[in-house]
């Protein structure tokens, strides 16, 4: 695969990953018989956070370099990361418990953040022809 063939696709491939993180909370959140809550809301996380590490410390910095126009738009994710980082941190705290409730709200912020997420950077990621090489 070429590195314009790999570009064109980025955005794409942050659509994947976020239905991954989709699929994985609606499965936390259904747990059933044998689940552990604990252990797979660990990976989750852990998971989530280095995401949102990412895109915060080399994706958006690189975003914001090539497309000031974007500034509103990536301070907006920014912030979002910082409500659902608190709201996962909530979550590792009740994992052994009753996080439902929490889980509920965790879902309902994240869904949100990832849709604007993808309205918003998808089709500039399909089409960009650089990006950072860090990421």
């Amino acid at each position: 695969m070429s590195a314009e063939q790999r570009l064109i696709a980025w955005g794409d491939e942050l659509v994947k990953l976020h239905d991954g993180f989709r699929r994985e909370l609606a499965r936390l959140r259904a747990g059933g018989a044998g689940f552990d809550l604990r252990t797979h809301c660990l990976a989750f996380c852990d998971a989530l956070h280095a995401h949102h590490e990412g895109e915060d410390a080399v994706l958006f910095p690189h975003l914001a370099a090539e497309r000031p126009e974007l500034a509103d738009v990536l301070a907006r994710l920014g912030a979002e990361h910082r409500v659902v980082a608190r709201l996962v941190a909530r979550v590792r705290d009740l994992a052994g418990t009753d996080a439902g409730d929490e889980l509920d709200r965790l879902a309902a912020e994240l869904e949100a953040h990832l849709d604007y997420e993808e309205e918003q950077l998808v089709p500039l990621l399909n089409g960009m022809t650089s990006m950072p090489e860090n990421l």
